[in-house]
């Protein structure tokens, strides 16, 4: 049940990607979820399926025009976002590495 959550994540994050390229859309809001949720699946050990996300996601929060640099929220937002997404990533693989040495 659960790979086929992460499959619809992985399909809903294309599709978003697609459509944040236009300006004026939400589809980067879902971009932001899906970056989360990468995060999270990231930290329970589903690396393979996180890194598609984060690639995804990342591509198209990045290329999006309705993103405004120049907007201090946007400034603080953007990192906090990064940060908490790659870094249950960084915990999940820290985490299957102890499993596997020891």
């Amino acid at each position: 049940m659960f790979k086929v959550i992460i499959g619809c994540a992985v399909i809903f994050s294309f599709f978003c990607m697609l459509l944040a390229a236009a300006p004026f859309t939400p589809a980067v809001s879902g971009s932001f979820i899906m970056l989360l949720f990468a995060g999270a699946i990231g930290y329970k050990g589903y690396l393979q399926s996180s890194l598609i996300l984060l690639l995804i996601n990342t591509l198209a929060v990045i290329g999006s025009p309705a993103i405004n640099i120049e907007n201090t929220e946007t400034l603080l937002f953007l990192p906090i976002l990064f940060s908490i997404s790659f870094g249950g990533v960084l915990v999940g693989v820290r985490k299957l590495t102890l499993k596997h040495v020891l």
